[in-house]
């Protein structure tokens, strides 16, 4: 688990979902669905029925039926879908130490949540299925600024291009 980010398994389950609809084009049972990303499938139902309900799938009736996708991809930003899956309260817990006093690490959360909304509101359906079809790498670009200063840490670009440069 990631110590930064903790998302709601719906969210997580319903993207995965949303990505094998989108990478095997037709219709698809709840079942497959589940299978496919290792829900249960009463999980995977109530699930599909929030992207039914949203607009974002529709359900086939009938032999064969199943769930297909109901929206135009390249038109659809991803984060009402993260709405849709996990809510609309999205605050960040308040340190259980600062008892309502400025707190840093509150205030550092907030701001990495508010950067991880925006890439979600500036990414839509489509830029997903390209990253769940081809496995390419996902960037955030979040600037760091000094409270005090106003200005970027001095060894931030330093530290970086290290991490960069031992990765290659």
């Amino acid at each position: 688990m990631n110590p930064i980010v903790d998302l709601p398994e719906p969210l997580l389950l319903g993207l995965h979902a949303l990505g094998e609809l989108m990478k095997h084009p037709g219709c698809h049972t709840t079942r497959h669905l589940a299978e496919a990303v290792g829900a249960n499938t009463p999980s995977m139902s109530k699930i599909l029925q929030r992207l039914q309900k949203g607009g974002i799938i529709r359900a086939v009736r009938g032999p064969g039926g199943g769930y297909v996708l109901d929206c135009v991809p390249e038109d659809t930003p991803l984060y009402p879908i993260f709405e849709l899956l996990s809510g609309p309260d999205h605050t960040v817990r308040r340190c259980r130490f600062c008892n309502e006093k400025p707190c840093f690490i509150t205030n550092m959360c907030n701001e990495l949540a508010d950067a991880f909304f925006r890439y979600l509101q500036s990414r839509t359906l489509a830029d997903f299925a390209l990253y769940y079809k081809t496995g390419m790498e996902v960037s955030i670009e979040i600037s760091v600024v000094t409270p005090s200063l106003g200005q970027k840490h001095p060894n931030f670009e330093k530290q970086w291009k290290q991490k960069s440069n031992k990765k290659q």
